[in-house]
């Protein structure tokens, strides 16, 4: 019994979350306060401010267009109308605002054309909220006012209902309802009650209950669970409608009399000292959550009103929104200085406490708003904020893991769609890159020496490996096995100092060759036969004898029959293939190197760009990773020339790595501070030497020790990394975590290529922003080829070139320049008008009143059996 629980207690998992550091900033054309964030039909957010400017986003906070939806304000010498908060209904392609001036209107959600209102409520509609069904017809409209009450309308036919408004006399070229007349409609039903006493601060009808629940900074009134239309106590139902007689309307008193006040036993109430500002609610958890101006998160039983069931303690300013997600296990709360906490609500613990300094997110927070599906929290400020989540379910604490050891290297098969990588413990892996699932496990080396470099020939079937006790090794790669070959060079374990740091395939007069370079620096070129395994002894091979000091060296090999080599003093040298002489030997003029904050000088990667090789007398065709932790781009022509180079990280690091796309438009690198950093080099240095650094487009850290090897994917639009931390993990190219090769739960990528149909197009949708969990892999080859046909299937790839985005990120750049002159501009004063903006509420002081002593009521046993409001929690 107790072997069976420990396996239980081993089996729960135990979730981890982290945020990508620091956020996502991007600023906006908005000068007023946001009002929400409200999640667009297409995938696209929609964000309101207080003057009526409308802006619409991508999931990655890419401003797509943006437009005042408040003709008024356009006017002059008209005084501001003012937007006092905003909800969808989506069902209906319609956006519901609410204004100071006390009228609702709804504008259609494709053009953001004014649609109807209704006008001539007694309060303002502070806090709206709304709730349809396609299938029934059925709708509800609610808000909370000033007065503390909750006004409800609820609608039985709403499309026959909204199109009957649109014909009602326009009132300033927009069709208007009254109020009164809304409530002589057979259809629509106006309900009122008179819940806090103070304003009300969040709203939110829950449909599975049927219930209203509704918060604000009263003491006594803190957040009150109650019934949408009216007693559900039967006795109590029959007595007033004996009172009520013969009574002529039906209509409650909404706009031009006072609210009516709920039974006791139609709601339930729960007080908190200084009020609730915010809560969240979830009936499959049965977990109620609040927060207020005393900093505190209290997590409640719904059916338990008397006392809380948790206090989480942690925030140093007032709260100002709760999220309950993760299939119910964790609480997002933010605060009103823009600290972000994440706790457990089993365990009442913090996971996570993100403070603004390191989000680097400035200014009052005005809203939130938490996507499920990206798994992403959006904050807005002065400007919108971007907190993306990086979670992984593991088992008994540890992460997921691709290997037991730390990985050396790795490298990408787009013949297979694999990723092949390779540890210290001489392990070879292949992985399916659209599934992340393990495909065949090999062991290289029966001495467990390490395997430190990895080369793929042309065609995608040859695998060559390069391991610290010396051996080459090649191997029969197919799509399912790897099957050695022959052994082209012996290795020693008494001489560890003479490992392969590199290899490389190369091809020259028809011929391929394998390159090796070895640790004491001595190059060997083996021809690449498929006969019968003959001796090394039989090889060609060469020396690289310029340079005596011992180091890593790297290696990369051109179309054009030349090489490069580099070493730990800062040097490149480029040969020729065919004879072995030295064709360029690059090195820094003294005292021209970039201070980059670091004096090592070891260059640990060299690449050539193989679409500028024709053009070498012109442009760039070399990238050293170095020397000094810069990136360098070097012409080879004339004995080598520098054309640009710039830091290749934010923290003065060296750089560990680098890798070019198959296009040489994307350049990718990786520092000793474990972050990942993308450019966009298609014409950096193509004509002539640069002064400028190439577009950063992207920078992230990936992992939690040194990375090992990056790659990009750009089919995919992904980036691989491996490190030494034994992972090996999938990347967007926006820095979002997909996943880590091996762990249980798999991913699902289409490599369906969607082609950009137009400019206008070129935005990132939050479906393709984040992959889909699929359960099982097609493996049917006939199915892939469907797909790789099929231009309506579900695409993680984003349709977009990194060119394209670079140039509409100095686009936006200009354009919110131009905007916010133009809207500071034509600014008007407001001081005809400050007693209208909803910021006079917000403003109010908040005091400690003296307590008072409940007054203890005698329980009526009778009332108290009935259920409150037919709650199945």
């Amino acid at each position: 019994m107790e072997e069976l629980e420990s396996h239980h207690l081993h089996e729960q998992p135990n979730y981890n979350v982290t945020f990508q550091l620091p956020a996502v900033i991007t600023d906006t054309p908005h000068r007023e306060p946001f009002i929400q964030i409200s999640p667009m039909p297409d995938n696209t957010l929609l964000a309101l401010g207080q003057d009526g400017l409308l802006s619409v986003w991508t999931s990655d906070l890419k401003l797509k267009k943006s437009r005042f939806i408040l003709e008024e304000n356009k006017q002059q010498n008209r005084k501001i109308k003012w937007i006092s908060d905003s909800t969808l209904m989506p069902h209906y392609n319609k956006i519901i605002i609410g204004t100071c001036d006390r009228e609702i209107r709804l504008y259609e959600l494709s053009n953001f054309e004014p649609y109807c209102q209704i006008v001539g409520f007694e309060t303002i509609p502070l806090h709206l909220g709304c709730y349809s069904q396609r299938d029934t017809e059925e709708g509800v409209i609610y808000f909370g006012d000033e007065q503390g009450c909750v006004n409800i309308i609820l609608i039985s036919h709403m499309a026959e209902t909204l199109r009957n408004w649109t014909k009602c006399q326009a009132v300033e070229e927009i069709p208007s309802i009254s109020i009164d007349n809304i409530a002589d409609l057979s259809h629509v039903k106006l309900v009122r009650w008179k819940v806090h006493n103070d304003w009300v601060t969040q709203i939110r009808y829950v449909h599975s209950i049927e219930s209203i629940i509704s918060s604000s900074n009263d003491d006594y009134t803190s957040l009150i669970i109650g019934c949408v239309e009216g007693t559900k106590n039967l006795q109590k139902r029959l007595k007033d409608l004996m009172e009520s007689g013969n009574a002529k309307s039906k209509r409650p008193m909404l706009a031009n009399h006072f609210p009516l006040k709920r039974n006791i036993s139609d709601e339930s109430l729960f007080r908190v000292k200084r009020g609730v500002k915010t809560f969240d609610f979830s009936k499959e958890a049965n977990v109620l959550v609040t927060g207020g101006m005393d900093r505190i998160v209290r997590i409640w039983n719904p059916y338990v009103p008397g006392w809380p069931t948790g206090l989480l303690r942690g925030h140093s300013s007032p709260i100002s929104y709760l999220q309950i997600a993760d299939e119910n296990t964790k609480i997002y709360s933010v605060s009103t200085d823009c600290a972000v906490m994440v706790w457990d609500i089993e365990n009442h613990s913090c996971l996570l406490n993100v403070i603004s300094k390191a989000s680097q997110i400035r200014g009052e927070l005005a809203t939130c708003y938490f996507s499920h599906k990206l798994h992403a929290l959006y904050l807005a400020t002065d400007a919108l904020a971007l907190l993306q989540i990086q979670e992984s379910a593991t088992q008994n604490g540890p992460s997921p893991v691709s290997h037991n050891e730390p990985v050396t290297s790795c490298l990408y098969n787009h013949f297979h769609h694999q990723i092949i990588s390779c540890s210290e413990a001489s392990v070879l892996k292949t992985w399916d890159l659209l599934t992340g699932q393990l495909i065949c496990e090999v062991q290289a080396d029966d001495g467990w020496s390490a395997v430190t470099c990895l080369a793929l020939d042309s065609g995608g079937n040859r695998l060559v490996t390069g391991s610290m006790d010396g051996s080459v090794k090649q191997w029969d790669y197919m799509s399912n096995s790897i099957t050695f070959m022959k052994m082209l060079r012996l290795g020693s374990s008494e001489q560890p100092r003479v490992g392969i740091s590199d290899v490389t395939y190369a091809e020259h007069s028809n011929y391929r060759y394998i390159i090796s370079v070895s640790c004491d620096g001595q190059i060997q070129i083996f021809q690449d036969q498929h006969e019968a395994s003959i001796s090394a002894e039989d090889y060609p091979h060469c020396t690289w004898e310029n340079h005596k000091k011992e180091g890593m060296f790297s290696l990369a090999a051109s179309s054009s029959n030349l090489m490069a080599t580099s070493n730990c003093a800062g040097e490149v040298c480029v040969w020729s293939l065919g004879s072995g002489d030295v064709f360029s030997h690059l090195k820094m003029p003294k005292g021209e190197e970039l201070d980059n904050g670091t004096d090592d000088l070891i260059i640990n990667k060299v690449l050539f760009m193989g679409s500028r090789v024709e053009r070498r007398k012109e442009a760039a065709v070399l990238i050293a990773s170095g020397p000094k932790g810069n990136i360098t781009f070097w012409s080879i022509a004339g004995g080598g020339k520098v054309f640009g180079r710039f830091a290749g990280s934010h923290y003065k690091s060296v750089v560990s790595d680098i890798a070019i796309s198959e296009d040489d438009s994307i350049l990718c690198a990786a520092d000793e501070y474990f972050y990942v950093y993308i450019w966009n080099i298609l014409e950096y240095a193509l004509t002539g030497p640069e002064e400028k650094p190439p577009v950063l487009l992207h920078c992230w850290r990936a992992h939690l020790c040194a990375i090992s090897r990056v790659i990009p994917v750009v089919k995919h639009k992904v980036i691989v990394t491996s490190s030494q931390d034994c992972t090996v993990k999938l990347w967007t190219m926006h820095g979002e975590y997909i996943g880590t090769f091996g762990q249980r739960k798999p991913w699902c990528i289409k490599h369906t290529e969607v082609k950009t149909e137009s400019s206008n197009n070129n935005c990132i949708c939050k479906e393709q922003a984040s992959p889909a969990v699929c359960e099982s892999r097609q493996e049917s080859e006939e199915e892939q080829a469907q797909q790789n046909t099929s231009p309506e299937g579900e695409v993680f790839s984003i349709p977009v070139d990194e060119t394209d985005i670079a140039k509409d990120l100095r686009e936006i750049n200009t354009h919110n320049s131009k905007n916010r002159i133009k809207t500071v501009g034509s600014k008007q004063l407001e001081l005809q008008q400050s007693w209208g903006r909803l910021n006079a509420y917000k403003s109010l002081q908040i005091c400690d009143l003296m307590p008072v002593p409940a007054t203890i009521r005698k329980p009526n046993l009778r009332a108290e059996l009935n259920d409150p409001y037919d709650l199945a929690f």
